[in-house]
């Protein structure tokens, strides 16, 4: 009896070791990769349009196959506050993809966001991504240039 006590603690302390060592070892999987070390004002001179506003609508665009999420768009209407790069109307639609997987965009309706925003090649629409670097606006304007680099110091000679 205590042979099989002993066999049941050591299979269970296996499986929950494997169980733990699977949750940690394991991320989370996305289609969407954004190209790493990008700095915002890297992102600022890729984007053709920058700005600032607030999102006052949300829908979603169905397209192609119905119950279907691949293939859809979702637009926010943004009522913008400033212009930092290109030139967008005073209330601009941001389109992009529906799934955060095929790294779609979430805003949400109400809030501020520092929009980094693309011109669409089919209809002339403005696209963003979640690679573009649109963040919410409390963290202020965005950073349009890179730090200049500190002046090296000259060895003092002996």
């Amino acid at each position: 009896m205590a042979r099989l006590r002993f066999l049941a603690h050591a299979i269970g302390a296996v499986v929950l070791t494997t169980v733990l060592s699977a949750a940690v070892l394991t991320g989370t999987a996305s289609a969407c990769s954004c190209r790493p070390g990008d700095t915002e004002a890297q992102r600022y001179a890729q984007a053709d349009f920058v700005f600032s506003g607030y999102v006052s609508a949300s829908t979603v665009l169905e397209r192609g196959k119905p119950n279907y999420v691949w293939d859809d768009l979702r637009a926010y209407t943004v009522q913008v506050d400033q212009e930092y790069k290109g030139d967008v109307p005073a209330t601009v639609t941001v389109t992009t993809a529906y799934a955060e997987s095929m790294c779609g965009l979430t805003l949400y309706v109400g809030e501020s966001y520092v929009v980094f925003a693309f011109t669409g090649s089919t209809y002339g629409e403005v696209w963003s991504n979640y690679c573009s670097g649109t963040r919410p606006a409390g963290y202020g304007p965005p950073v349009t240039t890179t730090a200049a680099a500190a002046p090296a110091l000259a060895c003092a000679a002996s």
